[in-house]
C-alpha cells in the first residue's frame, strides 16, 4: 500500500514538474524540445522585422532560431512541415552575414543574432550546395524544408520565420516590457533588452532639440534619446535602424561646447532633465567626426558606427525607457552623471 502511494506521488510530481514555457508551448505552430520552445510565425515578414518580432512569450528574450545542431534542424523541419493551415516552404533564421565586404563563404563571417545585440559564430552550417551566395545582397539565411538546408537570401524578401525561447533566459515580466511590446505597430518598432525599452518611430523625424524632448511615448517611465555605451547596444540600435529603413538615426549624444573646433573631443550623453556625462564609446565611421556638426546618429555600414550630423536636419530618432534614472557623482566639471 505504501509502495503504491509512493508511486502515485512520484507520478504526480513528475506530471506537475513541467515549466511555464513548456506548458504554454502548445499548438500546431510550435514545439517544445529540450529546454526550448520553437514557434513558427506563419505570415510573411522581412528578416529585419522578424528579428525584433519574437515576442510570443514575454520574459524569455525571444530571438530568431539558431540552428546550432542537427537536433534543432530536425525540430525546425517538423514545425514547418506539421503546420497545415497553409503550406510553408522556408522560414527566416537568426543567421546573418556580419561583414558584407568580407567573404560570404567564410563561415566565421556568419553569426547568430541574440536580442541583446551579441552574436555567436557557428561551425554547424548546413548550407545548400551553392550557398552562401556571393551575391552582395544575400546577407541573411533562411531554412527551407524541402532541401532541409540553409539558403542565403536578401533580408528584404518576405518569408515566415521561426522564433526560439529558452528556459535559461527566463526573467520576470515587467510592466515596462508589456508596454514596450504593446507599443509596436506598423511604424513604431521596439525592442526590450535588459530592462530597457528601445523605441524608434519610423514615420517621425525631428531636429535634435525637438527630438531630445520627444521621448514620451511610455508614460510613467524615464525616456530620453538613446545612450549607446557598448557595441552590443549599437547592434540593437542598428537592428531598429534597418527595420525602419532609415539612413541615419539620432542618439542622445552631443558636443555641448559650441565653441569647440576639435570634433573628436567634448561629446556628452544628454537627457532633457539630467546634466550631461562624458560619452566614452565613440566608434566613428570613416571620415567622421566632422567639425561643426554637434550631434550623433547611427549610420549604415560595417563595422557599426557613429556619424556626426547637424542639429537642425530632421532625422528619425531612437528613444530608450528604463525603470529609473540613478544619479551618481563625477562627470564633466560641475556636472552630475546618470546611468540608465
Amino acid at each position: 500500500m505504501l509502495f503504491s502511494l509512493a508511486i502515485l506521488l512520484f507520478i504526480s510530481l513528475t506530471v506537475t514538474a513541467i515549466t511555464d514555457l513548456q506548458a504554454n508551448c502548445t499548438g500546431p505552430d510550435r514545439r517544445y524540445n529540450g529546454t526550448t520552445c520553437y514557434v513558427l510565425y506563419a505570415y510573411s515578414a522581412t528578416q529585419d522585422v522578424s528579428k525584433i518580432s519574437c515576442n510570443h512569450y514575454l520574459g524569455y528574450s525571444g530571438h530568431l532560431v539558431h540552428i546550432r545542431n542537427a537536433v534543432v534542424q530536425n525540430v525546425v523541419h517538423q514545425v514547418i512541415t506539421n503546420y497545415v493551415a497553409f503550406t510553408i516552404y522556408c522560414a527566416w533564421t537568426g543567421l546573418e552575414l556580419l561583414n558584407s565586404s568580407a567573404s560570404h563563404t567564410d563561415s566565421s563571417n556568419w553569426g547568430y543574432y541574440h536580442r541583446n545585440g551579441t552574436f555567436f559564430s557557428q561551425t554547424y552550417l548546413p548550407w545548400l550546395s551553392g550557398h552562401p551566395s556571393t551575391n552582395l545582397d544575400y546577407n541573411r539565411a533562411m531554412y527551407c524544408k524541402n532541401e532541409d538546408r540553409l539558403l542565403s537570401y536578401q533580408g528584404s524578401n518576405l518569408y515566415s520565420y521561426v522564433c526560439e525561447y529558452e528556459e535559461a533566459q527566463k526573467q520576470p515580466v515587467s510592466n515596462l516590457e508589456q508596454k514596450c511590446v504593446n507599443l509596436m505597430s506598423g511604424s513604431v518598432f521596439t525592442s526590450f533588452v535588459n530592462d530597457v525599452c528601445y523605441v524608434l518611430q519610423s514615420a517621425v523625424s525631428k531636429n535634435y532639440n525637438d527630438a531630445k524632448g520627444s521621448c514620451n511615448a511610455l508614460s510613467g517611465y524615464n525616456g530620453h534619446l538613446a545612450h549607446l555605451r557598448t557595441v552590443e547596444k549599437l547592434w540593437i540600435a542598428e537592428a531598429l535602424r534597418l527595420v525602419a529603413g532609415a539612413s541615419y538615426v539620432r542618439l542622445g549624444i552631443e558636443q555641448t561646447d559650441l565653441s569647440s573646433t576639435n570634433a573628436s573631443i567634448g561629446w556628452y550623453l544628454t537627457t532633457p532633465t539630467n546634466q550631461s556625462m562624458p560619452a566614452n564609446f565613440l566608434p566613428w565611421a570613416t571620415s567622421n567626426p566632422t567639425t561643426n556638426k554637434r550631434t550623433i546618429a547611427v549610420v549604415a555600414g560595417y563595422p557599426k558606427s557613429f556619424a556626426t550630423v547637424d542639429s537642425t536636419t530632421a532625422y528619425p530618432f531612437l528613444c530608450q525607457y528604463g525603470r529609473s534614472t540613478l544619479s551618481a557623482s563625477t562627470g564633466a566639471p560641475g556636472k552630475s552623471t546618470f546611468f540608465l
